[in-house]
């Protein structure tokens, strides 16, 4: 089999598919339900100046009829919130007869920073169609608009281009169908004491809401597919919240239905087809992410059907991790794994703790099912665990190192700290050494990781430190105007994008809602 790995971060399978096992991917075709609010926009703006400074100085109006448009003008709507759904507006004309057709362009943005970026200036090496620009032409006024596509936004900018002199466009009648598989279904919230995470606990609500959709999508902007990591944390997120286990299950079937020869599961699900197919990329790191997620689910829901049909597929996946270990049992340089945006650090002691909480699982899943070999996947953690202290603790100075050049860094510290394979005592020791010796709001820009950071001060009683971590990243968000989390986030760059432009970042994306689990989990 040819496997490439490209500048761009994927681990791109290219002669072999992901082959659909037809029982399972039957169990995963079942719809879920969406259920849909008309949302009609709260303030409007007319403007021909797009600067931030000049849009949050500007005086919003409240929408009460139609608004006339003239030449280089813009009308801004404010929905309130950020949605994910369809927009429809009704056009008409003033002044003279309709001597040529109207040419609209329309921005759909989750951000008000948005607005005024130059799309035709963006330098990416993802597909710049995932930009929400939309230009098309209407020919006869007057008419109701209807964009097709679905958009996930808080603000909608139409303006119409080379417009005649002799006619203005009028808009009226704007609405956004928002859809979500848990629109209206309630969550209690958290207590309000501090205030600031009871705010944080009700934005990660919402971003989950919104990405609640057919399956879990990752961003609501922009892939609007399933990841597997993304998946894991958004369930969990929702075992404790909303509690749609139907959607849990769906996902799981879904990775569950697709493999390829060697036990290789796909990193993600593309669900814009007609049935779901299994997109052509693997990452190790998300294939353990399967055991766990499944090992959660059912210790979450008790299904037995579930865990009778994907079990061969979790085991499966783990025989080919294991068939890919080397005598040491320690992971080695491997260029297909991903854990998130950080990447400038050496990645192999955050992988070698997944894979420990992976078998973990396998373990969990086998003594579920009476496995005759639980007894030798507990061998083979033990044998994990003595190895990753032998190789990668650094007992003199209380850290974790990675890779072959002995690299410390964060992201090594929090996943092996989370694996728990020191004594107490050294565990202790640690969680000093990592809560004292590094920082880490600079040095870590995914909510992901941020997230497990806190769960590290949280599990080991450090309860003032995981607060404080929610407090300072995901507050530093709020301050930003986040009315849903981020993908990225830097602290000390709000625009940062490991895409080359804010127009592709996700402002409502999955795993930036796990501060809920934990609030709920651990406090």
């Amino acid at each position: 089999m040819t496997v490439t790995f490209n500048d761009n971060q994927f681990y791109q399978i290219t002669d072999q598919s992901f082959t659909a096992n037809p029982k399972l991917l039957t169990k995963a075709n079942f719809s879920i339900p969406l259920t849909t609010r008309t949302i009609a926009p709260r303030h409007y703006l007319v403007t021909s100046k797009l600067t931030y400074a000049a849009l949050v100085a500007a005086r919003w109006q409240p929408v009460t009829g139609p608004i006339k448009l003239n030449k280089n003008e813009r009308l801004i709507l404010d929905l309130g919130a950020v949605y994910v759904g369809h927009f429809q507006i009704a056009l008409d004309v003033a002044g003279s007869p309709m001597d040529a057709p109207l040419l609209m362009r329309t921005r759909f943005a989750e951000r008000l920073q948005e607005l005024g970026v130059d799309a035709s200036q963006v330098e990416s090496w993802l597909p710049l169609s995932w930009i929400q620009d939309d230009t098309r032409h209407v020919e006869v006024l007057p008419a109701n608009v209807e964009f097709e596509r679905r958009y996930s936004c808080r603000y909608i900018m139409l303006e119409p281009v080379g417009q005649s002199l002799k006619w203005q466009p009028v808009l009226a009648d704007a609405e956004f169908r928002a859809a979500s598989a848990v629109l209206k279904e309630a969550v209690r919230p958290i207590s309000s004491d501090p205030p600031m995470l009871a705010e944080i606990d009700q934005i990660c609500l919402a971003t989950l809401r919104n990405t609640m959709q057919s399956v879990f999508e990752d961003g609501t902007k922009r892939d609007q597919r399933l990841w597997l990591l993304d998946f894991r944390m958004q369930a969990k997120v929702n075992y404790v919240t909303f509690k749609h286990n139907a959607l849990a299950r769906r996902c799981l079937y879904l990775f569950g239905a697709f493999s390829d020869s060697e036990g290789r599961l796909p990193a993600d699900i593309l669900k814009q087809m007609k049935a779901p197919i299994a997109d052509d990329l693997f990452w190790f790191d998300y294939q353990l992410q399967f055991v766990m997620a499944l090992a959660e689910y059912v210790a979450a829901t008790n299904d037995q059907m579930a865990l009778t049909d994907l079990y061969p597929v979790a085991k499966r996946a783990m025989a080919f991790v294991r068939s890919q270990m080397p005598a040491s049992q320690i992971i080695g340089p491997r260029s297909d794994i991903f854990v998130d945006w950080s990447t400038d650090c050496d990645k192999q002691a955050a992988v070698q703790e997944i894979l420990i909480q992976a078998v973990t699982s396998l373990i969990q899943l086998a003594t579920w099912v009476a496995d005759i070999e639980v007894t030798e996947f507990k061998s083979w953690l033990a044998q994990l665990k003595q190895a990753t202290v032998s190789t990668l603790y650094d007992q003199q100075r209380a850290l974790f190192v990675s890779g072959p050049k002995k690299e410390v860094n964060l992201s090594g510290q929090i996943h092996l700290l989370l694996a728990r394979v020191l004594s107490d005592s050294e565990q202790k020791r640690a969680v000093n050494t990592l809560m004292t010796k590094f920082t880490t709001q600079a040095t870590v820009v995914t909510p992901s990781t941020q997230a497990l950071l806190a769960e590290v001060y949280f599990q080991n009683d450090c309860t003032d430190a995981g607060i404080a971590v929610i407090n300072n990243y995901w507050g530093a968000m709020v301050e930003q105007g986040a009315e849903t989390f981020w993908e990225v986030f830097d602290v000390n760059d709000a625009d940062y994008s490991p895409y080359g432009s804010t127009l592709l970042n996700s402002y409502c994306f999955g795993w930036s809602s796990y501060p809920s689990y934990l609030l709920r989990t651990y406090l």
